[in-house]
């Protein structure tokens, strides 16, 4: 297929086939491959063998099991978490999961039966749109200048109708970074009460695991809401785990809609991260090593971008997360055209498009946005985004 030819990348499952190309011989920064740490990988290798020879090992891998998840896990992320963020939690208030993308599906499944729409401020992952029979509909964030070459997505007050049961934000955002603030979240939260809807929150790259939030940020907590958080950045990508703190009421449901499709979560990867819980190590590479590195990258992007473009570009401000967002405000095309151009010079880049639902693909931001992910190589980077800059110069 050549440039001239190529449909244009509007739709999610479009953009997937790349975000795996990591040995395909491109510049891949569409990808959300997590960064890896050799720090970290050791410290997983080690609580791997000690499971292996932990003398329950045998009852974990040959019994069933119950659908919430290991209770001694369950009490050890209700103390963490608890303790960290104050949070009034026990191990009734944790549901482990699957993996975090279950927990969305859940989400979901239950507006389904209750028969309510699922609401969402763009840009924002597309990952939790999972079900037919929901309908999702999306609002354009407010953009607020910070700085000459920085903004920031807020999400606008009042958008909230009776017929909206759940509203889901990712902090830090996938795709832009951006870490709605504690004020910002307490009157979300306010105004889904009003309208008797869950508030869910996609932790899966805030503290404590993986802590990677650049600046400090608490955690919201009451009868309506769900913080989903999950192992995946913290060097556990493909063992598909993550975790579930609400309210019990919640977890019961959540719970409920689990014990449907997966029965429950896989036992051994439970006492990998339990072991990895029992003292601190682990909880300290997350919060310090990890999130360093990310940051390293994060300055890393803006320097290079800094340094090669030659039209005007806004970056949303680095809060944290595996990825930084580019807008182009004088682009002469989108950057779902712009996709296949950059593919053929060997670089990989998401555009913004599929960030958004489709009656909003006509908004500036998502016509001239690209999501650069951070957890390439530092030449890979300051590679992929050289030919990035000369395309887009060279289009002015």
């Amino acid at each position: 297929m050549t440039t001239a030819s190529a449909a244009a990348i509007e739709q999610w499952q479009d953009v997937v086939p790349y975000l795996l190309d990591v040995d395909g011989g491109r510049h891949n920064l569409a990808t959300g491959m997590p960064l890896e740490l050799p720090s970290m990988s050791a410290a997983v290798r080690a609580a791997f063998r000690a499971a292996v020879d932990d003398p329950g090992f045998s009852s974990r891998v040959a019994r069933y099991h119950g659908v919430l998840g290991d209770e001694v896990l369950r009490e050890q992320l209700a103390a963490l978490y608890g303790e960290r963020f104050a949070l009034p939690v026990s191990s009734a208030n944790v549901l482990v999961t699957p993996g975090a993308q279950a927990a969305f599906h859940a989400v979901s499944a239950l507006m389904a039966r209750r028969g309510r729409k699922v609401l969402f401020f763009g840009p924002e992952y597309p990952g939790y749109r999972t079900h037919q029979d929901v309908r999702y509909e999306m609002v354009h964030s407010d953009v607020v200048a910070e700085g000459e070459h920085e903004f920031r997505y807020v999400p606008p007050r009042g958008a909230l109708d009776s017929d909206v049961g759940a509203v889901v934000v990712s902090r830090p955002s996938n795709p832009a970074g951006n870490v709605i603030s504690d004020e910002a979240l307490g009157e979300l939260l306010r105004e889904c009460a009003a309208v008797d809807a869950l508030l869910v929150v996609d932790n899966a790259y805030a503290p404590v695991i993986p802590g990677l939030a650049f600046r400090e940020l608490g955690m919201p907590w009451a009868p309506n809401v769900v913080l989903v958080q999950s192992f995946s950045k913290g060097a556990l990508a493909g063992e598909r785990m993550g975790f579930v703190l609400a309210p019990e009421p919640v977890i019961e449901m959540f719970a409920e809609l689990q014990a449907q499709v997966a029965t429950f979560p896989p036992q051994l990867v439970q006492l990998v991260a339990s072991i990895l819980l029992r003292d601190d190590h682990y909880v300290g590479l997350c919060e310090r090593d990890l999130r360093e590195r990310y940051r390293e990258r994060h300055q890393l992007v803006g320097e290079v971008l800094h340094a090669r473009m030659e039209v005007p570009f806004l970056l949303h401000a680095s809060d944290g997360g595996q990825f930084r967002w580019l807008h182009l405000p004088e682009l002469r095309t989108s950057t779902s055209e712009l996709f296949h151009e950059l593919k053929d010079r060997g670089v990989l880049v998401a555009p913004s498009a599929p960030f958004y639902l489709p009656h909003l693909h006509r908004e500036p931001h998502a016509r001239t946005s690209v999501r650069i992910g951070v957890t390439a190589s530092d030449a890979e980077i300051e590679q992929g985004l050289a030919i990035f800059a000369e395309v887009v110069n060279a289009g002015r």
